[in-house]
């Protein structure tokens, strides 16, 4: 596996999900579980934006993957919240919780990898 194509493309993953977060927020969150929240959408949807610039323009790509696994680890246990607060649809809340865990496991393993 070559650990430089993957944090790129995970670059990329972030770069598109931040655009659809920025454009369509109300609709993003409410795929993600989140409800109908258009403020956190615009947040997350910069905060993807800039994370993957970070992994598609440095050369040293770890710091920038412990950052997209620390924010997508916040992003899960903001969803394991809201779900088991009634805040945002327990249903729904699993498909963001999948998400954000997976892509926080492999940013982290990959981070690892690239030290």
């Amino acid at each position: 596996m070559n650990e430089h194509k993957l944090a790129r493309g995970i670059g990329w993953v972030s770069i598109g999900v931040g655009t659809a977060l920025v454009v369509a927020p109300t609709r993003m969150t409410k795929g993600f579980g989140m409800g109908e929240r258009p403020n956190l959408g615009r947040f997350l949807g910069i905060r993807d934006l800039v994370l993957g610039a970070g992994l598609l323009r440095s050369e040293n790509r770890a710091p920038w993957l412990h950052a997209r696994a620390i924010s997508d680890a916040g992003d899960a246990a903001l969803l394991i919240g809201g779900a088991a607060s009634g805040a945002f649809p327990r249903g729904q809340a699993m498909v963001g919780l999948t998400v954000a865990t997976t892509f926080s496991v492999l940013s982290f393993v990959l981070a690892r990898r690239l030290k």
